[in-house]
């Protein structure tokens, strides 16, 4: 797949690199990686993310090169001017956001660079996934590795967004070949203690404030193993919270002996809820999240749900207990066995 990805972008000339709406660790990683390897190779890139580099990630854009995404301005006729739009670490347009319609509308080759479980990516001339892989970063790794000498910014965009998708080498997608990843990356310069500060220690008191306040209110279900946080508006407003400021809280539940789900849901400013789910290691939260037009992996999923916030937790909850029963069937005690006389 990655030959044919080479090939592919060997006859671009301009090319935009885009992730899903509010990037994270690995999407920004993958796409300041790959814009790494095409600039090395000779092409023009842009990076336009939606709507602003998270502030937890700034630190990735060492060189300035992503810009926010500003419909009015410079932006305007951005569908104009590449030959390849590359979605990375996404395989559904819509979860572009404000740039979807963009997207739709761009006469360039689009593509999609991903490692997320999808039957079949549609909206692409091209599309280019491995779920097999931990994280997009790797992928980009994968690609340059043996093409390329990785200058440091590249190394450590690549070993943070694998930090990102691996919880820091704690999920069961931290497979061996990921680890030898990272130790390549560490004996070309990157210095895994400033990422892992960069990354999660960086936090505002608004994060302490709305995550006790989440936790606060968490309800558990099905025996202890399913727990939900969910947050209004006007939380966001008592804490003086962002969306930021809720990175790693849906991880947070799943600290608790016997939780097998954790969803965090979250009231947007157009009034739907936005899922995000997370399993210890049995429950399929992918297939919960499909039900509602979302998706991503089995141990890690999100979703937007209509409002308001009662609606959303009441089909979340319903969801997520059924993939619970099937994941986890009731096993029924064996039948006294007769002792003899």
């Amino acid at each position: 797949m990655l030959n044919r990805f080479a090939e592919f972008l060997d006859r671009q000339g301009r090319i935009l690199l885009t992730t899903h709406e509010n990037p994270d660790g690995d999407g920004m990683g993958a796409m300041l990686g790959l814009a790494h390897y095409l600039r090395a190779r000779g092409k023009e890139v842009r990076i336009v993310v939606s709507p602003a580099v998270p502030a937890f990630l700034e630190f990735m854009d060492s060189l300035g090169w992503v810009e926010a995404f500003d419909p009015q301005g410079a932006h305007g006729a951005l569908a104009a001017w590449p030959d390849a739009w590359i979605l990375v670490d996404a395989s559904e347009p819509t979860r572009l956001g404000p740039l979807h319609p963009l997207f739709q509308s761009t006469k360039a080759c689009k593509a999609c660079l991903d490692h997320h479980l999808k039957e079949a990516p549609q909206d692409f001339d091209q599309e280019f996934t491995d779920p097999s892989a931990s994280a997009s970063a790797e992928l980009v790794y994968d690609l340059a590795a043996g093409r390329m000498a990785l200058p440091l910014a590249m190394a450590e965009a690549l070993y943070t967004g694998v930090v990102d998708d691996t919880g820091n080498f704690r999920f069961s997608n931290a497979t061996p070949k990921v680890h030898r990843l990272a130790a390549d990356l560490i004996e070309q310069g990157v210095a895994p203690a400033r990422i892992y500060q960069n990354l999660y220690h960086q936090g505002r008191p608004e994060k302490l404030r709305i995550f006790g306040r989440a936790f606060d209110g968490m309800v558990l279900q099905g025996e202890g193993r399913y727990a939900r946080l969910s947050l209004t508006r006007a939380d966001f407003a008592a804490c003086g919270a962002d969306h930021d400021d809720l990175e790693g809280l849906v991880n947070g539940p799943l600290e608790l002996r016997g939780v097998e789900v954790a969803c965090l849901l979250h009231e947007l400013a157009d009034g739907r809820v936005k899922a995000s789910l997370r399993s210890r290691e049995g429950a399929d939260v992918n297939a919960v999240c499909k039900r509602f037009g979302g998706g991503g992996h089995r141990l890690a999923s999100g979703a937007k749900l209509d409002g308001p916030m009662s609606r959303a937790q009441t089909e979340m909850d319903a969801a997520v207990l059924t993939q619970l029963s099937m994941d986890f069937p009731v096993r029924r005690s064996p039948l006294p066995v007769p002792v003899p006389g």
